[in-house]
């Protein structure tokens, strides 16, 4: 399996199970998974979350990693290639006692990678957030689950005028924490899905993150 080429850092990126700080910054992992690809696809990026004021934080995060052989049958747009796979979202965030709600944006781009040619199709649009998170009353433990929704696809991923498909979806991600002064460690489960596809792209697999709070 390829891991990432390359990581790009992000100035600010999410990082929820850390509510107990200002601001955090973490390296992530999503071993992500879909049906049409042989094996999963491990996604590394960084994760965090950058204070505004007590209630008010700007957070995002960004993940990159590669698919191999996608779409072993012809039923598949990208059947054979390898498909560069990008993820990243930006939400500003209010935080009202253990609730979080916000506004931002994701992005998605594909780079299918197949005989001598290489194509990228690009997915981006505006996003409503919701989370919760906690820890175990006075213990190093805690708990967070939060999704957005890409609610409009203003994207290039597939443009052709035969075709009225774009790529509104979802991204959940639920887990546990443990904290050790201002290191914070998650590990959960993220699942992403495409509601306006016509064949199934479902992503999912076990997300874990390493970093700090200051």
């Amino acid at each position: 399996m390829k891991v990432v080429r390359g990581v790009v850092v992000a100035t600010v990126a999410l990082c929820i199970a850390s509510g107990a700080y200002a601001s955090s910054i973490a390296v992530k992992v999503w071993n992500a998974e879909i049906d049409t690809a042989e094996d999963p696809a491990l996604h590394v990026g960084v994760a965090g979350s950058l204070g505004l004021s007590d209630s008010i934080r700007l957070s995002g995060q960004i993940l990159m990693g590669t698919f191999e052989s996608v779409g072993a049958d012809d039923t598949v747009q990208f059947a054979g290639f390898d498909i560069d796979s990008s993820d990243a979202d930006l939400i500003l965030i209010y935080r009202a006692n253990i609730v979080d709600v916000g506004l931002g944006g994701r992005y998605t781009e594909w780079g299918d990678r197949g005989g001598d040619s290489e194509d990228n199709f690009k997915i981006f649009g505006p996003s409503v957030y919701l989370g919760l998170g906690n820890s175990f009353g006075d213990t190093p433990f805690g708990w967070y689950v939060g999704g957005s929704y890409m609610v409009k696809d203003f994207g290039d991923a597939y443009d052709n005028d035969d075709f009225d498909v774009t790529y509104e979806h979802y991204n959940v991600e639920a887990g546990l924490s443990i904290s050790a002064g201002s290191l914070v460690a998650t590990v959960g489960y993220r699942i992403k899905e495409y509601t306006d596809s016509d064949i199934d792209l479902t992503f999912d697999g076990v997300a874990g993150s390493l970093g700090f709070g200051f």
